[in-house]
This record gives C-alpha cells, structure tokens and sequence, in this order.
C-alpha cells in the first residue's frame, strides 16, 4: 500500500519564505550585515536563505523574528503585516501638475511614498499636444498602459502610437518623449527598477 503523499500548499517553499524575510527587512530598512549582526547569523547563510537557496532553524527564524520586529509566522507567510499592504483610494489620490515648461501634465502618484527599489507607479494625464519636454531616462523597465485616449512615445529613431488599451514595456534607459494625442489621455506608467 502507497503512502499518502504530505500536503503541501502549493507555491510556498523556501523560497518564498527567504522572500518574506527580505521583504520585511528591506521594509526596516535593515541590510544583510545589519541582520548578521544583530542575529549572530553569518551574512552569506542570511543572503542563501532569502534566495531560497538555505533554509533556517526554527531557533534562527526566532532570532531573525525578533530582530524585524515580527512572529515566525509572519515570517513564514503565514498573516500579512498592515504596512506590507498600500492602497490608494480613488477618492484619496491627490493630483499634481509638471511644470509648464515641462510639458503641464498632471499626475497621480499610486506607489509608496518611501519606495526605494520598488516600483513607481503613476496615472499621468495629457491633453492634446502637450509634451513633456525633456527626454526621461532611468534604470530598470518602464511600462505604459493606455487607459484613455492616445498617446505618442518618441524613442531617438522612432515614434510608437498607443491607443486605449494598448501596452508598452521598454528599458528604461532609452531616452523617450510622452505627448498627447488625443484631447484627453490618461496613462498608467510604472517603473520598474532592475
């Protein structure tokens, strides 16, 4: 007779853990020589463990608990902290305007104001013509949801037209141009950093 298999709950393993646990300390704003430390754990098993390369003790994820200020159980995925969530609420999002000289777009931020190496995400609006003026360039990927008239993206040899539900990713460091085609576009754009 066949044993029964153990359940395991699909998608959540070591890796996800070592996930957890980065998260959580990216969000303390604690370094990997900062949580060495102050666990007595070596950096390069921390590091190993939030690739899901290692796992760690339960005694470990007690200390590492303790450090961030959290429960193992939070640790392991298993209840999700306030301040790991953001949410913008339409009523509550605050709109702000460039400059003319830069084109006299509005926009709405969406991302964490404390973001750091997350994403940046923003609905920005164009009237007909209007154009940032000067090229933007990052690192990491951008991407552009149409979400409300046209737009014009101009890269150095060429320029891409994005109607009402079309999608663009591109990497960041292309210099590129926004302009509004139509007498009113909203645009979702995040960055993405890399």
């Amino acid at each position: 007779m066949r044993k029964a298999e153990p359940k395991v709950e699909p998608g959540v393993g070591p890796l996800q853990y070592g996930l957890f646990v980065r998260d959580l300390r990216l969000r303390r704003k604690l370094t990997l020589d900062q949580l060495s430390d102050q666990t007595g754990l070596s950096k390069g098993h921390l590091s190993r463990f939030e690739r899901g390369e290692k796992s760690l003790s339960v005694a470990a994820l007690i200390r590492v608990a303790n450090v961030l200020g959290t429960s193992v159980s939070t640790l392991l995925g298993e209840n999700v902290e306030e301040d790991a969530l953001h949410l913008v609420r339409y009523g509550d999002r605050k709109s702000r305007k460039a400059p003319k000289s830069d084109g006299g777009y509005t926009f709405v931020a969406l991302s964490r104001a404390s973001a750091g190496s997350g994403p940046t995400a923003v609905i920005a609006e164009f009237e007909a013509k209007s154009t940032r003026t000067s090229s933007a360039y990052h690192a990491g990927e951008e991407i552009l949801l149409v979400l409300d008239g046209s737009i014009d993206i101009e890269f150095p040899d060429r320029t891409v037209s994005l109607s009402k539900g079309d999608f663009l990713q591109f990497p960041g460091h292309l210099k590129h141009l926004l302009k509004g085609r139509a007498a009113h576009s909203q645009v979702f754009i995040a960055v993405v950093a890399g």
